[in-house]
């Protein structure tokens, strides 16, 4: 995630004033009419010390920031699917594949006390995941979309619980792809076959002033959209980040709102 940074210095020589601030002077251009009038939730948190980090925005907050979910023993390490009491209980990526320093879980909640609870993880290889016969897993619906089986090691994955915590929802993207192709990558939320959203890389970003550009390489954040293609949230990457939500319901907004927490939170997993 180091490229984000990279980029935004190259487009603020680009597009900026000698001496301009990046930060204070670019954000993310959204196009389209769901993005007319939508109000803007910058970032706290995201940056600096990140002991007992806690990350806001709008009416959100995280309850707890915990980079080593995965303290205990061998035989619980790991990220699974379902209860273990369950018959089809499965462990989707092998203990031996996953490192602290690349794991992280989150809790998210809002002024009401709704929450998202979000287990991820990031830079491993899609094939690193035991893909088992679960016919609803994010692999098994968009496998081929996702390029399992291919030797990308960038991906990041995580399992997000929604307020009424019920059958977890799984993003998976794949950070290099996104980077090096962000007009054509698509990455996913998934339920189940039927309720899913996608999420579409970035590039594209304005001045204050009004002066638009496109990230010369990769992207500046993130748009999440329903299966008909429906832009419904985003985030941006620059700087301390910004989120973006359009008329969602409470629970819809609990829920993307945990997964753009989980894509500000993701550069800092390995830290």
């Amino acid at each position: 995630m180091k490229r984000i940074k990279l980029v935004s210095i190259v487009l603020a020589s680009l597009l900026l004033p000698p001496n301009a601030s990046f930060a204070q002077n670019m954000k993310l251009a959204l196009e389209g009419e769901e993005w007319a009038g939508v109000v803007e939730h910058p970032v706290k948190g995201r940056q600096g010390i990140l002991i007992k980090q806690k990350l806001s925005f709008g009416e959100f907050h995280t309850l707890v920031v915990d980079r080593s979910w995965t303290k205990g023993s061998s035989f619980s390490v790991g990220l699974s699917q379902g209860l273990p009491t369950d018959a089809d209980y499965k462990r989707i990526v092998t203990s031996e594949k996953i490192k602290k320093k690349q794991t992280l879980y989150f809790a998210l909640a809002d002024s009401l006390g709704n929450e998202a609870r979000a287990y991820c993880m990031t830079d491993f290889k899609s094939k690193d995941f035991m893909l088992g016969d679960n016919p609803v897993s994010i692999i098994n619906i968009f496998g081929d979309i996702l390029g399992v089986g291919d030797e990308s090691s960038s991906f990041f994955y995580a399992r997000i619980y929604d307020a009424q915590n019920s059958q977890a929802w799984e993003l998976m993207l794949d950070n290099q792809e996104a980077q090096a192709k962000p007009k054509t990558y698509v990455g996913y939320l998934s339920k189940n076959k039927e309720e899913y959203y996608t999420i579409a890389p970035l590039s594209k970003v304005i001045s204050k002033k009004g002066k638009k550009g496109v990230m010369p390489f990769g992207s500046a954040g993130f748009e999440v959209r329903n299966k008909e293609g429906k832009a419904l949230a985003a985030v941006s990457l620059i700087d301390n980040g910004v989120v973006y939500l359009t008329d969602l319901s409470p629970e819809e907004r609990v829920l993307l709102s945990g997964a753009l927490a989980a894509l500000l939170l993701q550069e800092q997993i390995g830290s």
